[in-house]
């Protein structure tokens, strides 16, 4: 018997199992000992038929990877669970069924299997997902409401379209640190730029984090956030949950995760970002954390830094320290109260104090690397400009930022009483 058979035999035996005791798993822990009961027996059945006919029975590398498969069918998201399941996957980009690319934790990328017969089946899967597997609540994905965005377990952030792309299109990505410090990203920043950003934290300055895609953003946030006092009432707003602080209880006792809502069907219902962020107000939060800023809501977030919420954080998409400026004037223009650069110049010196840039770098190896660029210091506004300083920015053929100009005066002796003494030799430079 070769491994598609055992497969097929050890599925229906489960399947059959299922309906003849599945009334008995009247939880999801129940319904996973039953499939993982019902599979084992089927294995053992098949082991047994094997030596009776005088094959070699299945290895236990063999029996194993049949019982992960069939589990995994059962319980789990089909083909797709092994790559999920997968610990040196990051990144998961599915274009149609059968068009399947992984990206990995050292940066290689490769094609593999199809994870459905059809892209149909593709498509159910996803709603699958969606009604089940979301750990904040079913979403949907249809004709009407063809784009989903999921958080699933095992800290993977789902995006699918349907209806509007030519096939079915899933991206799957994983945030294999969930739970990080700053000493854990050391091989990503110098000595010097871990023990700033220590005391930046711990001085409650108001951070975002830019960087491109797949950059290490979410990564650097949550690095950064444990360096706050457990003691701080942190409220994380987000699209889909993805930072999981809330879950990091010995890092973050008093953290309520707060989520958008989509419309229901009648098109009511809805709660955005920009709600949220201007709710966190009411409820008491020490430091207000957007997962990524991706529109209006960057308004309320820096009246939020203004209001006393200092330590407050996010992330942005932009291409530079000095570009994120430009994202946020695009952003606050775009927002219901329309303001102008100079506006958004002024409120954005009010609000934020630093801006960390993070960044990706293939090498030659093939290899990606990620380290924190450049950290930019605001301090005032000129009309639509942000004057700001950039205090550490990257060496001449690249890597970790290294000191640029001295640390302002003002912020050197904020960041002295947490234990930060700014390099002597680059001080007023």
């Amino acid at each position: 018997m070769n491994d598609g058979e055992m497969k097929t035999y050890v599925a229906a035996a489960v399947a059959d199992g299922i309906l003849r005791r599945g009334g008995t798993a009247r939880t999801e822990a129940d319904r996973r000992e039953l499939v993982k009961e019902l599979a084992q027996n089927a294995m053992d059945q098949v082991a047994s038929q094997m030596i009776q006919q005088g094959l070699s029975a299945p290895t236990a590398e063999e029996e194993a990877q049949v019982l992960r498969h069939v589990v995994a069918s059962q319980l789990g998201l089909g083909r797709l669970q092994l790559l999920l399941d997968d610990d040196s996957i990051e990144n998961i980009d599915i274009n149609g069924c059968d068009n399947v690319w992984v990206k990995r934790a050292d940066g290689t990328k490769e094609q593999v299997e199809a994870v459905t017969e059809s892209d149909e089946e593709l498509v159910e899967l996803v709603q699958r997902a969606a009604r089940a597997h979301h750990t904040g609540g079913e979403r949907r994905i249809d004709a009407a409401k063809p784009i989903v965005d999921l958080h699933l377990a095992g800290d993977h952030r789902l995006s699918a379209m349907i209806e509007v792309s030519h096939r079915p299109c899933v991206s799957i990505r994983r945030h294999r640190l969930v739970d990080p410090t700053l000493q854990d990203l050391a091989e990503s920043m110098t000595e010097e730029v871990g023990r700033f950003l220590r005391a930046a934290v711990r001085a409650r300055l108001n951070i975002i984090v830019s960087g491109g895609t797949d950059a290490g953003k979410t990564t650097m946030l949550r690095a950064l956030l444990a360096e706050a006092s457990p003691l701080d009432r942190i409220i994380t707003i987000e699209l889909s949950y993805e930072l999981g602080l809330h879950e990091l209880s010995h890092r973050h006792p008093d953290c309520p995760a707060w989520e958008t809502r989509e419309a229901n069907t009648e098109g009511e219902g809805a709660i955005t970002m920009d709600q949220l962020v201007q709710r966190a107000n009411r409820h008491n939060a020490d430091r207000v954390i957007v997962g990524e800023v991706l529109g209006d809501e960057i308004v309320p977030m820096l009246n939020a830094m203004t209001a006393g919420k200092a330590g407050s954080m996010c992330t942005i998409h932009a291409d530079s320290t000095e570009g994120t400026f430009g994202r946020i004037q695009s952003y606050a223009s775009q927002s219901p109260k329309h303001l102008s650069d100079a506006a958004t110049a002024k409120l954005t010196a009010q609000a934020l104090d630093l801006v960390v840039f993070v960044r990706q770098q293939p090498a030659a190896d093939g290899f990606a690397r990620r380290f924190v660029s450049s950290i930019r210091v605001v301090e005032d506004s000129d009309g639509p400009h942000v004057i700001s300083t950039e205090i550490f920015a990257e060496p001449q053929g690249g890597g970790p930022a290294i000191p640029h100009f001295g640390v302002p005066p003002g912020l050197r002796d904020r960041l002295a009483n947490f234990g930060y003494e700014a390099p002597i030799g680059i001080i007023g430079r």
